[in-house]
């Protein structure tokens, strides 16, 4: 693969896919995809004329996909079902398929990937809070989030790397005690609750018996290190530093990124477009460097935009004439 060569292409997916097959099977390692909803609606690539003292500025519209359906739920999932067939053999061993989709369609799709991929390499639904303000609705309630499918080609072979958030208010909370390496919170070191069965083994350490959860060695490490904290009582504890975590691990709920604003660098007009700090977290948290990326729903080219910045190989198609515009100018724009 060392002759590889990115590329945008202009086209259904599902021709790019059997076209390039010779150089994609079994080679991608991540394959993300924001393919339409479902939603009913057609969208647009947003662009404003600058103005001049006699004329104020524009606003000009071009349509860059149509999300209608005149056949509807059936038809919609026949185009997802034939495509996502096609997708599957692209992978590697450890790859893996986020689908982007929302409370139109993605109960219906996963039925669809649990036939394709088997139900037991289902590996994720994460959520993403897309927004702080839904809208107002005439009835229920308004939507404030997107899901994102996650199956891996061999759940048995895939792992993500970790994966964490930056810290808030609320997790440094328990970091309430302070000496001169800085904030710290108390770690137990003996079995509590559920933990501490009947039959657990207790054994002395520096004079105190408990059932400890670690082995004396690594205990003795702690101390060593000056990471065991004695209280009053003469009960231990480790000291773990506020300094000495990374983040808050990332769950399945993901709160902290947020949409592209109009007024962010990454705003490029394009109605459906994903920040770069979500592709940022999946293409981060599952492939590594030179590992091929995959989106074939490429919209306004955050997955290629983000995948050359980490060193990412990639492939990407739309049938938007508009969406690949975009993410060509999006691209040389990087690399000025």
């Amino acid at each position: 693969m060392s002759d590889w060569q990115n590329l945008i292409l202009h086209g259904d997916c599902l021709d790019v896919i059997r076209e390039h097959q010779d150089i994609l099977n079994g080679r991608v390692r991540l394959i993300y995809i924001d393919p339409p909803f479902l939603s009913g609606t057609d969208y647009t690539l947003k662009t404003r004329s600058s103005g001049n003292s006699q004329t104020a500025g524009s606003l000009q519209e071009e349509i860059t996909y149509s999300d209608k359906w005149t056949g509807g739920l059936d038809e919609y999932l026949k185009f997802m079902k034939v495509r996502l067939e096609a997708m599957k053999p692209l992978l590697n061993e450890e790859g893996s398929l986020w689908v982007h989709l929302d409370w139109h369609v993605s109960h219906y799709v996963k039925v669809i990937l649990d036939e394709i991929f088997g139900y037991s390499n289902f590996v994720n639904e994460i959520v993403w809070k897309r927004t702080n303000s839904p809208k107002a609705q005439s009835k229920g309630f308004g939507s404030q989030h997107d899901v994102i499918l996650l199956y891996a080609s061999d759940a048995a072979k895939f792992r993500t790397h970790p994966t964490y958030r930056e810290h808030d208010e609320r997790s440094r909370k328990p970091y309430s005690y302070k000496d001169e390496r800085g904030r710290f919170r108390l770690i137990e070191i003996e079995a509590q609750g559920i933990q501490r069965k009947e039959d657990r083994k207790q054994f002395e350490w520096r004079g105190r018996t408990a059932p400890y959860l670690y082995r004396e060695e690594i205990l003795d490490e702690w101390w060593d290190a000056g990471l065991i904290y004695t209280s009053k009582f003469g009960r231990y504890t480790k000291k773990q530093y506020l300094d000495d975590v990374p983040g808050v691990l990332v769950s399945d709920l993901w709160t902290d990124i947020h949409p592209v604003q109009g007024a962010s660098k990454e705003h490029t007009g394009f109605l459906t477009q994903k920040p770069e700090a979500l592709l940022e977290r999946i293409i981060e948290s599952s492939s590594n460097p030179e590992d091929i990326i995959a989106d074939f729903f490429v919209g306004s080219g955050t997955t290629v935009a983000v995948a050359e910045r980490l060193n990412r190989r990639w492939i990407a198609c739309d049938t938007s004439q508009a969406a690949i515009k975009v993410t060509k100018e999006r691209l040389e724009k990087r690399s000025e």
